[in-house]
């Protein structure tokens, strides 16, 4: 009896979730990516495990093997969660027809600069966004793709209510993108103070806005 309880017990712990019933994979990803920002502010990027991941989330370490091949799959989930994020906040912005088109259009730039200069307040995040931009280049692409696919929807709006010029809405959203680009990397906005980046950027900001309103 006291070898089938000792049985028991192991299995208890090397299979937490299993003993508790199957819990939704979707919800065991949120946990482990829960559970791997944690680690990473604890005990920093490259020092956490697997091993440490599963511990915090309370998941068995094979079990992690279900949702996530590596340490590297799991960091581009978590930078594909804060992305995803920022997208949504800047397609709620692009979306508001409570505001004029330029208003907008002020504030979506405004706010896309802001989201990459808010990686930069935790060094946790400054150290996963790093691996992000040198492994995981692919990201970071299709994440510029989305925002310029709603930039481009919003000026195209613009366009029709005669507050914007005329031209190909994704040729100068494109051009734009590629105007505001020294404040999307986290490497270039590190150079400067606060106060510095956003006079720099509502500068920048600004030239768009006259350069792109109607004539």
């Amino acid at each position: 009896m006291v070898e089938g309880m000792t049985k028991l017990a192991a299995v208890s712990q090397e299979a937490p979730d299993e003993a508790q019933g199957e819990i939704p994979a979707g919800l065991v990803q949120d946990r482990l990516l829960d559970a791997a920002l944690a680690c990473f502010r604890r005990l920093g990027g490259k020092r956490t495990r697997i091993e440490d991941i599963a511990a915090e989330a309370g998941i068995a370490r094979t079990a992690v093997y279900r949702h996530y091949q590596n340490k590297r799959a799991i960091v581009a989930s978590l930078a594909s969660r804060w992305l995803a994020e920022d997208e949504t906040r800047l397609a709620a912005i692009a979306r508001d027809t409570g505001r004029s088109p330029a208003a907008r259009l002020h504030a979506f730039l405004l706010k896309d600069a802001e989201n990459t200069r808010r990686y930069l307040s935790d060094p946790c995040l400054v150290e996963v966004l790093d691996e992000v931009m040198k492994h995981l280049g692919g990201l970071l692409r299709q994440h510029r793709n989305n925002i310029r696919r709603h930039l481009t929807g919003l000026l195209a709006e613009g366009s029709t209510a005669g507050a914007f010029r005329g031209e190909p809405p994704e040729k100068l959203a494109l051009a734009i993108d590629d105007l505001m680009s020294r404040f999307h990397d986290p490497r270039l906005a590190a150079d400067l103070d606060k106060t510095a980046w956003q006079d720099r950027a509502l500068a920048a900001i600004d030239m768009i806005l006259r350069t792109v309103r109607a004539r």
